[in-house]
This record gives C-alpha cells, sequence and structure tokens, in this order.
C-alpha cells in the first residue's frame, strides 16, 4: 500500500510539473520572460503559487526547464541524416509547425540575454548544422582560404533567420504586404532560400541537385 501511495504521488507530481511547464511555455513564448510572473503561470496552470515553486522553482528555473524539455525537439527532425541540405530543410519544416513556441522561446533568449551558462546540447540542432556544414566545406575541393566564409558563419546566418522568422512571422509579412500568404506557402519559401543560402556559400554543397524546371 505504501508503494502505491508513493507511485500515485509521484504521478500527480510527474503530471502537475507537466502542467506547469506548458502554461508557462506557453506564456513565456506569447509574452517573454520579463512580463510573466510565477503567480501568472500557477493561475493559468491551475495550482497554486507555492506550489509551483515546490515542484520547479524560481521563474528562471521555470524558463530553464522549458528550454531543456524542449531542446531535442528540431534536432530530433533528421538525427541521422548526412545530407546538410535535407537537414536543415527537416529542422525548418519541423521547427515552424511544431515547434513554433519554442523558437519563439530562444528568440526571447537571445534578446534578453537568458540563454548564458546553458551546457553544450541545448541547442542541439544548431550543432549538428554546424557539423555538417564543416564536414562538407572540408570535403570541397581545395580554394583560396580567401575565397570561403567560416561555414560557422554561415550556418549563424541560417539560424538568426530561421529564428527571427519563427518570431516575427506575421509582424514581416505584413510589413511586406504578404499578410494573406498561406503558412505553407511561408514555410516552403524559406527552406528555399536557406537552401539556397546554403548552395551558394558552401563549395560543393547541392551540386548533384538537379536544376528547378
Amino acid at each position: 500500500m505504501r508503494d502505491d501511495g508513493r507511485k500515485n504521488g509521484s504521478r500527480r507530481r510527474e503530471a502537475t510539473t507537466v502542467a506547469i511547464l506548458d502554461a508557462a511555455e506557453e506564456l513565456f513564448a506569447a509574452q517573454g520572460f520579463t512580463a510573466v510572473t510565477v503567480r501568472a503561470i500557477a493561475e493559468h496552470a491551475g495550482v497554486s503559487h507555492a506550489l509551483v515553486h515546490r515542484y520547479v522553482g524560481r521563474k528562471i528555473d521555470i524558463w530553464n526547464a522549458v528550454i531543456e524539455r524542449n531542446a531535442l525537439g528540431i534536432l530530433q527532425a533528421a538525427p541521422d541524416n548526412p545530407d546538410l541540405l535535407e537537414t536543415a530543410s527537416l529542422m525548418i519544416r519541423d521547427g515552424l509547425t511544431r515547434h513554433r513556441r519554442y523558437v519563439r522561446l530562444v528568440a526571447h533568449s537571445g534578446l534578453h540575454g537568458l540563454s548564458s551558462g546553458w551546457p553544450p546540447g541545448i541547442y542541439g540542432a544548431t550543432e549538428r548544422l554546424v557539423e555538417l556544414a564543416e564536414r562538407a566545406a572540408a570535403s570541397a575541393p581545395p580554394t583560396e582560404p580567401d575565397e570561403n566564409l567560416d561555414p560557422r558563419f554561415i550556418i549563424a546566418c541560417v539560424v538568426a533567420l530561421f529564428i527571427g522568422w519563427g518570431a516575427m512571422e506575421s509582424w514581416v509579412l505584413a510589413r511586406t504586404g504578404l499578410q494573406d500568404m498561406d503558412e505553407g506557402e511561408a514555410v516552403a519559401g524559406l527552406e528555399r532560400v536557406v537552401r539556397g543560402i546554403l548552395k551558394a556559400n558552401l563549395p560543393g554543397v547541392g551540386d548533384d541537385e538537379p536544376e528547378p524546371e
């Protein structure tokens, strides 16, 4: 009986923690870190303020827990694919359809200095793209050193574009007269632009792709 009671208590705590993090993720993605309070998270999750502190901690602890539980999401869209272009396409599609909130959280993290001190692996998708870009550059025919950009810089530009789009898509489309663009069309367009950036700046990438008709 004691074991059953402990298991039930553990399950309740786990379910409550998930509810707290779900509520926090929704509020943080919509409002950013500064505007959200622990009390607002508690109210949204349907629990007490004290329980949030007890199960998760301070607001920064809640933020970090939300980031950590999403860290591998986009990476899992293409965990073992050796092709840089395919991997980038799959990550963009997945990030802007299933993990849009997380992309917005990453944008808030960068803008408000909340990402310092995070261990390697938190941004696993970016690390994977860097790995593939460096591998592609190393396998390309030799060229003059000054002719090519650092593969890491190219990925930095791609990631900045992706995160910025994920955080500000509606605003950007409205300001450019594209407010009626279908979301699927926008994602496909961004995917095409990113592939173009990679092919144009990384020697050997996409050379075997057929030209669009």
